[in-house]
């Protein structure tokens, strides 16, 4: 399926593709699987579902209603995002920034947790419900590149993250192909409620047998792990050139 076909389906704004096959598309609801973790090496196709993942909220939301914080240890495959309205935080090619930007999502993490104990409510939609200021959706979205997994702070930090953003309206994504690291060795799924991995490559490198890689996975394929079921799908068709589109 081309992702352009993909943007003009009416899917439910909480609502998310992220791939095909002969059944139809594999969707997800973004409040029930608030965090992903995408694996596979450089490549593979992990930034392009990154990518997909983040475009089509942005092409439901206006740019007061979602905010992106961007961390990519590259500088190059969230680069596009650096200077549109929705950028709320990046940290591009530098492992401090990146740090810096976790102690901030935390504290909004701790901000919007305090808004709903003082006023006894379950979720942040509830709060937007009632209150003319809205708080907005936040993505947030790190593409790594065996440099930022494997830091003692950034681990505890992402997995208070991974943790605590239920029923905040913050979904965030990681994409890496480090995958030998205490993460992985913890549960193989980084306590995220959905794994999502494009190759084998990274078996032979870990000693964890729980990550569900398929030796039979072809280029454009991939393997997702969610409510201990697992199903192969294709990532959809991709042109880049739609990033400036939708962004510009």
């Amino acid at each position: 399926m081309k992702y352009r076909d993909l943007l003009k389906k009416e899917l439910d704004k909480n609502t998310i593709a992220l791939g095909s096959r002969v059944g139809g598309l594999l969707t997800l609801d973004i409040n029930k699987y608030p965090s992903i973790t995408i694996t596979g090496e450089t490549g593979s196709g992990k930034s392009v579902l990154l990518n997909q993942i983040i475009l089509q909220m942005i092409s439901k939301y206006t740019s007061d209603d979602l905010r992106l914080v961007l961390i990519d240890t590259t500088g190059v495959e969230l680069n596009d995002y650096k200077n549109t309205t929705y950028r709320l935080l990046t940290a591009y090619n530098d492992v401090n920034k990146a740090q810096e930007v976790l102690v901030k999502v935390l504290e909004e993490i701790d901000r919007r947790k305090k808004l709903l104990l003082e006023y006894n409510m379950s979720n942040i939609d509830e709060y937007n419900a009632k209150f003319d200021h809205h708080i907005p959706r936040l993505i947030v979205a790190i593409d790594d590149n065996r440099s930022l997994l494997g830091i003692e702070d950034v681990d505890n930090m992402i997995k208070n993250i991974i943790d605590r953003i239920y029923n905040l309206n913050i979904l965030f994504v990681l994409s890496t192909n480090n995958t030998n690291n205490d993460f992985f060795k913890e549960d193989g799924n980084l306590a995220s409620k959905v794994l999502i991995t494009f190759d084998t490559t990274c078996e032979e490198e870990s000693n964890n047998t729980d990550i569900p890689f398929s030796h039979d996975l072809l280029k454009g394929k991939f393997i997702i792990y969610k409510d201990g079921n697992y199903e192969e799908y294709q990532n959809m068709d991709f042109d880049e050139d739609i990033i400036k589109e939708i962004v510009d």
